[in-house]
């Protein structure tokens, strides 16, 4: 007898909608910040699309929203547990005030690209996943 049992159907539909919900449960934060990043959609990330990030990370930093990142605003980062908790104490981040003035503008902070330099470990001018997914830690807000 080939007859169906009315619960098959909807256990069916169940098992289907679980294997399709589980690997979007299973995404990390650096696998959702790297689809949010990846704006064209070809799986890396190019040196443009790290500079959003870039873009992203200052405006987060610059509490006043004046343009510039002050000492006063990367030690609260840091202290908040934002972006700014990962940076390097004093030294690095300040390598990049070209002018001297002690402040960062966009323009400085944007300037250098050591991290995509670093990330990008075959030199092929963009990241992977796995690339992203190595650095993200350093990126992401201290937990």
């Amino acid at each position: 007898m080939n007859r169906k049992s009315p619960t098959a159907l909807p256990l069916l539909a169940a098992l289907s909608l679980g294997v399709l919900v589980l690997p979007l449960a299973a995404e990390t934060p650096a696998d959702q910040a790297f689809a949010r990043l990846d704006a064209n959609g070809n799986g890396s990330l190019s040196r443009e699309e790290f500079l959003d990030l870039r873009r992203q990370m200052f405006a987060a930093l610059d509490a006043n929203g004046d343009g510039f990142l002050t000492r006063e605003e990367i030690e609260a980062a840091r202290a908040g547990g934002q972006g700014g908790s990962r940076m390097q104490r004093n030294t690095r981040v300040w390598q990049q005030d070209a002018n001297g003035d002690g402040r960062l503008s966009l323009a400085e902070y944007t300037a250098q690209t050591r991290g995509f330099d670093l990330a990008d470990q075959n030199g092929d001018g963009a990241l992977s996943r796995a690339e992203f997914t190595r650095i993200a830690r350093y990126l992401a807000p201290k937990q």
